[in-house]
């Protein structure tokens, strides 16, 4: 970055720079950003770069230009770039039938499927409504797949007609990010690779799945809150491929952002790239979209339209190219003034919609409207003007009277729901709440609260900013569960009412799946992976490993105090040991994976009814018979690699006490039931953070046992293992 660096501020007046970093300085100190880095082009050459703050907040790792950022939905015009070189190369065109490259592909109305052009994936003109089915991208992470998209999309029901008005949509660019796929012989991310990156030298741009490690120089997601900005939704060492890349998965530096400017700025320093006509194609006006008040009164526009993956309108009488791009934690802004050759890019790791909004016009109207004021407090104060009147307008209920839900309350309406596109959710009891948990989307999970007359839910993670209204209805022998905002100016990627569950079962309903138990004769052929090098800090105490449990002996199949889980599990749980350490606390560790050998061990043990040497310390109060019914079963969940055992610990100056949850492990008796009467204040404390810890990643508590956990949904329900812990 030292050659862009080296002709920043050059053919730029000085009284320009000044305004230019009054207004950079003024944004970043009104909205408390974690970073900020803005960049200019004009006529081929960076006239403008800054960047301030930190990667992660508090971390001293300083933001520069070569510093990754999430450019969400500028992904799009990217996207729209590698469509664009296929066209030029005659592998399709625009006006090709989707389905010509995506035999699979349906929407809702047959008619629509036919008529559906690769066009039409760019421009939102579908007839579906605003962001239908972004639950299927977010938030993040999720288990839908691309596939998934493109069969769920023929269950989301149109809201208005095919090519009729505009409609911003998500999952259709995952589309065209798969018929870019099927019609250059090669996976998406390859494609932009090939077609983009390397070709225009975007050497710091990610696609795909990538080591955040190797790469390095990564900014993190924010959230604002009392103490300062918060890091959320951190990326793991392997960040994935994730299902959204066409539509807002790629990650740029600010460096090289202002190359990709810079090539649709100045065509003629790269025209090999893509042919003047196709270039024509991208910025023309496919799609009328609404001017808004705000773009009348701020800008004199007249006109907005949507292109192949940019917004046209026009400002000050200057035609306008841009797009933005939002991610929870994440806010981007690309700007472009083709008759001024002038562009300006905008990234910030954190809550920057404001922020993006004001920098953005001040930077513009420097370019737009010379010579006179245009300050960031001037903006700010409208925009805040603005959103007092849309909140007026819209107000949020007040919810702060809340309290859980009880089962006895919800008796009537529990049980597992399923929607046709989003799959299953539950709404069942567990310890003494009711808990909604999606299986597909682990971060929609929360507890269910009661606000007088009505439900909804108080998500588990903080940074899922969008509360659901649940409403029940039984009608004609069925049971079925809407959605809707509490919030109506809420994200409208929570798209709640395009969500239309039935009721399947019952909470209590018993899996009918037969189990097969694999082949592998090791771990890493199993997918099991080590938990202590993921989830740092972990205590390890697996007990049958040794001879302190039930059995009063080890077990067969426990050669090792080691811990292990299938990988997405025991990402997951590091996740939980991230947060429990900011508490001062540790997981602590009783077993994990268990063999199919040991769980056979378990049960000849039950039955041997001569064998009552450990009946005082774990079954004082239970027959031995007994145990069959409920705490050891024939076939685990363990064995699954999704269950595992644990406690809460404090460590401190290297010795550690586990915090009383009112029984031992393994201790079999009515107390050791989650929800427990007979338990002391603190006690039912204990292990209700224990229960809250696991649940926000996805982790279900056995009722019967307050240590007992599975991770939900299993990533290999229907495969156990007997692979020996070594």
């Amino acid at each position: 970055m030292a050659a862009i660096a080296g002709v920043a501020g050059a053919a730029e007046p000085a009284a320009l720079r000044a305004e230019r970093d009054a207004a950079f300085d003024a944004t970043f100190e009104r909205y408390k950003l974690p970073g900020l880095a803005v960049g200019v082009v004009r006529d081929g050459q960076v006239v403008y770069l800054r960047t301030a703050g930190e990667r992660v907040a508090g971390s001293g790792d300083k933001i520069d230009a070569d510093t990754l950022f999430k450019i969400a939905s500028n992904s799009k015009a990217m996207t729209a770039g590698v469509l664009a070189r296929l066209v030029d190369a005659g592998k399709l065109k625009w006006d090709d039938p989707v389905t010509k490259h995506l035999p699979q592909f349906r929407m809702h109305d047959p008619w629509v499927t036919q008529q559906m052009q690769v066009r039409d994936l760019l421009i939102h003109n579908s007839g579906l409504g605003l962001g239908a089915g972004d639950l299927m991208l977010w938030p993040e992470p999720n288990r839908f797949t691309r596939a998934d998209i493109i069969a769920g999309l023929q269950h989301l029901k149109p809201t208005h007609s095919f090519r009729a008005a505009y409609a911003y949509d998500n999952l259709l660019y995952v589309v065209a990010g798969e018929v870019a796929a099927a019609a250059g012989g090669a996976p998406y991310e390859e494609l932009v690779k090939r077609e983009l990156f390397q070709p225009l030298g975007l050497s710091r741009c990610q696609v795909g799945e990538w080591n955040r490690a190797e790469v390095g120089n990564v900014a993190q997601p924010h959230m604002r809150t009392p103490q300062g900005n918060r890091v959320i939704r951190e990326d793991e060492t392997i960040v994935p491929n994730v299902t959204s890349m066409a539509a807002g998965g790629i990650r740029c530096s600010l460096g090289d952002m202002l190359s990709w400017m810079r090539m649709w700025l100045s065509p003629e320093a790269q025209p090999a790239w893509l042919s003047p006509a196709q270039r024509r194609a991208v910025w023309t006006a496919h799609m009328p979209m609404p001017v808004s008040a705000r773009m009348r009164a701020w800008d004199n526009s007249h006109f907005s339209a949507y292109g192949y993956g940019w917004r046209l309108s026009d400002v000050d009488g200057a035609w306008k190219v841009a797009h933005t791009g939002t991610l929870a934690g994440m806010y981007s802004s690309v700007i472009l003034l083709p008759d001024q050759r002038t562009g300006i890019v905008i990234l910030i790791n954190g809550e920057g919609e404001a922020a993006r909004t004001v920098l953005g016009q001040v930077l513009t109207k420097q370019i737009t409207r010379p010579g006179e004021t245009h300050s960031v407090a001037h903006y700010a104060a409208l925009l805040d003007e603005e959103r007092a009147g849309e909140r007026a307008a819209k107000p949020k209920p007040d919810t702060r009277d809340r309290k859980p839900a009880t089962a006895v309350a919800l008796a009537a309406w529990m049980g597992r729901y399923r929607d046709p596109w989003f799959g299953d959710v539950t709404v069942c009891a567990q310890g003494d709440r009711v808990r909604f948990a999606s299986a597909r989307s682990p971060m929609l999970t929360g507890t269910v609260m009661q606000v007088d007359a009505r439900w909804l839910v108080d998500w588990d993670d903080d940074s899922v900013d969008a509360e659901p209204w649940l409403h029940f209805l039984a009608d004609a022998g069925s049971t079925t569960l809407a959605l809707s905002h509490v919030d109506p100016e809420a994200d409208f990627s929570y798209d709640y009412q395009d969500l239309s569950f039935t009721r399947v079962a019952a909470c209590d309903a018993a899996a009918t799946t037969k189990v097969d138990v694999s082949p592998a004769t090791d771990a890493a052929t199993a997918g099991l992976v080590d938990v202590a090098p993921l989830a740092k800090g972990v205590r390890l105490d697996m007990r049958y490993a040794g001879t302190a449990n039930f059995t009063g002996a080890r077990v067969p199949g426990y050669e090792a105090n080691t811990c292990l889980l299938l990988a997405p599990v025991a990402q997951a749980l590091a996740k939980v040991q991230a947060d429990v350490k900011r508490e001062g606390l540790s997981l602590k560790l009783f077993d994990c994976y268990r063999p199919v050998r040991s769980v056979k061990h378990f049960v000849a043990w039950a039955r041997d009814a001569a064998d009552q040497r450990t009946k005082p310390a774990f079954y004082p109060n239970v027959e031995k018979a007994a145990l069959l019914d409920g705490y050891i079963a024939e076939t685990s969940g363990h064995s699954r690699g999704a269950t595992l055992d644990l406690t809460l610990t404090r460590c401190e100056r290297g010795a550690c006490v586990d915090l009383d949850m009112g029984t031992p492990f393994d201790f079999f008796d009515p107390r050791a039931n989650t929800a427990h009467a007979d338990l002391s204040p603190a006690q039912k404390a204990n292990r209700a953070r224990l229960l809250d810890a696991m649940a926000r990643h996805g982790f279900h508590n056995y009722p019967m046992e307050w240590w007992h956990f599975t991770f939900r949904p299993e990533p290999s329900p229907q495969t156990a293992y007997d692979v020996p812990i070594q």
